[in-house]
């Protein structure tokens, strides 16, 4: 169930108005259940409180990846990607999740939506709270 690239509809969805919070807080819960499993394994999980909570944990930590804290505004790199294509978007952000937290595109997309959802200029005005369980004891409790 691992997703091997950012498709059209991947983009499409993003970019589409109903698909709100909430729709990328359960996608995000998917992704985390399913994010070891091998083989065609179907659970029923919690998944807008999974996706809520690591988005949470997420939204803390990737504050320092894409934003300048002093400034309260993106790092150049990702100002540079918010003013081209929305795919580029996409790609610089689910590319800089995956290289830090070795998580999948399932994990990855959903958290690019959210933070694009977020309004990524906005994102960074504000520095999250931290939450009482960081990423890594999230994607590992579920290992």
């Amino acid at each position: 169930m691992n997703k091997t690239e950012i498709t059209n509809e991947d983009i499409e969805q993003i970019l589409n108005k109903h698909l709100g919070l909430e729709y990328w807080e359960f996608q995000l819960g998917v992704g985390l259940q399913y994010e070891n499993v091998q083989g065609n394994i179907k659970y029923s999980a919690p998944y807008p409180e999974m996706g809520k909570k690591l988005w949470k944990a997420f939204k803390f930590e990737l504050y320092e990846l894409l934003c300048d804290k002093k400034q309260g505004t993106p790092h150049e790199w990702l100002n540079e990607l918010v003013s081209g294509e929305i795919r580029n978007l996409v790609v610089g952000i689910s590319s800089a999740i995956t290289a830090r937290y070795e998580v999948t595109l399932g994990i990855a997309v959903p958290l690019a939506a959210l933070v694009i959802k977020s309004n990524v200029l906005t994102y960074c005005k504000n520095a999250p709270k931290k939450s009482k369980k960081s990423v890594a004891e999230i994607l590992k409790g579920k290992k």
